[in-house]
């Protein structure tokens, strides 16, 4: 399937390439470039969203004075290695941000920065690319263990150089323009389990009344409708995310009869469309003295991660054309180049390499209004659809299964 490959490689590239600036010919004098985000931000603008590892964040930028600022308003991830608790809720990062230049265009360089210091990897830099109300990319990692407590629940030692996120510029803190049914596609780890890959695939119904229901699709309760969570409500944190309590996991808990995590729903405002993003902040406690969520350890219910609901409508083939630029759940940079029933998942930063690509047949018939499914090209899998896409509001989530026991998962933002 090399020349397949190549040929959406080669699909891609005129999107990869595009408005590269320059005047216009015939006389016609200069042409007036159309940037892909604001020409500044400074930390008046506030990008509230989730990340990959179960976090709520909140993320500012100046780019006069090239600085970032990330606030953790929720948060899974220990404060201190070794440890469970406390998380790095409430606490902040902050650092100089650089310019990319890395990207093929100054088109998409002029909105893609560094943020210096984010990364514990010096070969693998934290980067955020900004859009019209988004920004995508990567925020500070964390290394993290613990012992475990009679020889139960212990993470290995194991260093996450930068997590994936995604926030809006603008979010939607009315639940009934939230009110609907969603497909949700997402990914998430349990840490105290080896850091186990879970697939989130599930459909939800919001109700103004903040009441929801989940039918899972996998996962522990999978062919089984249930409210997994308390009510939604507006969080008492005052990021305006939306807030369910004992929220339950796609898997078993590690040490947990009922679930101890909780769940913020970001829902950002895109295209005149929601675009909920719905993270699972997992809890674990070793106390027996001091609560965690409310109660006493030991207990580890930690499974944590990012997940996107887009709405159960039909999408029609050619809507989404496009290229996108996210993170995936393998930690890498990835552009998705659209185009028709066809998708490339490219490296921005090594488009060429067709080594580093995965392409993609969707097919837009949808059993399920709003889930395209997509088969890798080449694959072992043959034909067989092993993957879910949905969209709205200019972003997608991507969920495939062709190695079942290692689900990979990605959101992208509309880019050009």
């Amino acid at each position: 399937m090399k020349w397949r490959i190549l040929s959406v490689l080669a699909l891609a590239a005129p999107l990869l390439g595009a408005c590269s600036g320059g005047g216009g010919g015939n006389g016609d004098g200069p042409v007036t470039e159309v940037r892909l985000c604001p020409a500044s931000l400074d930390y008046g603008t506030v990008f509230t969203g989730g990340g990959g590892d179960g976090e709520l964040v909140k993320l500012q930028m100046d780019t006069t004075k090239m600085t970032w600022q990330i606030s953790y308003i929720e948060s899974p991830i220990p404060a201190t290695t070794g440890t469970v608790a406390p998380t790095r809720a409430g606490q902040s990062a902050s650092g100089t941000l650089t310019q990319e230049t890395l990207l093929p265009t100054q088109k998409l360089n002029q909105c893609a920065f560094r943020l210096n210091g984010a990364s514990l990897d010096p070969n693998r830099p934290a980067r955020i690319f900004v859009g019209e109300g988004v920004a995508g990319g990567t925020i500070p990692g964390a290394e993290i263990s613990f012992g475990g407590i009679l020889g139960v629940g212990a993470v290995p030692d194991t260093t996450f150089p930068y997590y994936p996120f995604i926030g809006f510029s603008s979010i939607e803190t009315n639940l009934a323009n939230v009110v609907g049914t969603y497909n949700q596609l997402g990914y998430h780890q349990v840490p105290s389990q080896n850091f186990a890959p879970v697939a989130v695939d599930t459909k939800i119904t919001i109700n103004a009344d903040g009441t929801w229901s989940e039918c899972d699709n996998s996962g522990v309760n999978a062919g089984s409708c249930q409210q997994p969570g308390t009510n939604f409500v507006q969080s008492s944190d005052g990021s305006g995310a939306f807030e369910t309590d004992k929220f339950q996991g796609q898997a078993k808990p590690t040490l947990a009869t009922t679930p101890k995590a909780r769940g913020y729903m970001i829902v950002g405002k895109l295209r005149n469309q929601v675009v909920p993003i719905l993270v699972r902040t997992g809890a674990a406690n070793s106390s027996v003295t001091t609560p965690v969520n409310g109660e006493l350890g030991p207990y580890a219910d930690d499974e944590s991660g990012i997940s996107i609901l887009a709405p159960q409508t039909s999408i029609a083939v050619n809507s989404q054309n496009g290229e996108y630029i996210g993170v995936d759940s393998q930690f890498d940079y990835r552009t998705t180049a659209l185009e028709g029933t066809e998708a490339t998942l490219l490296d921005p930063f090594n488009a060429s390499q067709a080594s580093l690509a995965t392409a993609l047949n969707l097919a837009f018939t949808q059993t399920v209004p709003g889930v395209v499914t997509t088969t890798q090209v080449g694959a072992s899998t043959g034909t067989t659809p092993t993957g879910k896409m949905i969209f709205t509001g200019g972003v997608f989530g991507y969920l495939d299964l062709t190695n079942a026991a290692s689900p990979y998962f990605t959101i992208g933002a509309f880019v050009q």
